[in-house]
């Protein structure tokens, strides 16, 4: 990260800023004993970032996004007219850094395309389960902190970031793939990983 602001600080006068927002779906796996089990979440972001030109058409873009992750589970059933409910809703909520390298090309004065990859460094801000139950009318609730005392899950992670960008005068539409690298879980014989895909449009004041 203090690389990332000490290119921005260097790159400012030489940089445009974008502010975007997107559409990123997030699936975190997690391998105990050889056995996976997944938690897909809806992924949503806000953002700005400052592209920066190095030399000729190779640019970095450097910023910082903040992405809400959310999952609500619902079931219910009846049995001789008792009827029980349950639902189960994740959320997390974390700061993204990308310090992007990005290559583009300008197919006439208005169009250009680019391609871009480079790490992401994600910090998780918080992270619950809660759980809320009835059976016959009576019901209560649970709650999990993700990072609390009692866990073992990290906040921390890098990601692998690559995609392509479409930019149309000041609009940019960009898409692309964040591939954990971290493991975030301290327990033993577990791997915990967390990877997105992502769409979103930007606008460069």
């Amino acid at each position: 990260m203090a690389v990332a602001a000490a290119m921005l600080f260097v790159g400012k006068a030489n940089a445009q800023l974008t502010v975007h927002l997107g559409y990123a779906p997030t699936t975190i796996t997690t391998t105990v004993n050889s056995n996976d089990s997944k938690l897909d979440m809806n992924g949503f972001f806000v953002g700005a970032n400052y592209n920066i030109n190095l030399t000729g058409d190779l640019n970095v873009a450097v910023g910082a996004d903040f992405r809400y992750n959310t999952k609500t589970d619902k079931d219910g059933a009846s049995i001789a007219g008792v009827t029980a409910t349950s639902e189960t809703t994740n959320t997390q909520m974390l700061i993204d850094v990308p310090v992007l390298f990005n290559y583009g090309l300008s197919l006439n004065k208005d169009i250009r395309i680019s391609a871009f990859a480079g790490p992401t460094f994600s910090l998780a801000l918080n992270g619950k389960t809660k759980a809320e139950g009835s059976v016959a009318g009576f019901g209560g609730s649970t709650e999990y902190d993700w990072y609390g005392d009692n866990s073992d899950q990290k906040k921390f992670d890098i990601g692998l970031t690559f995609g392509l960008n479409l930019g149309f005068r000041q609009f940019s539409l960009f898409g692309g793939y964040n591939m954990g690298l971290m493991n975030l879980s301290d327990a033993d014989n577990t791997t915990m990983k967390a990877n997105a895909w992502f769409i979103g449009l930007g606008f460069a004041l």
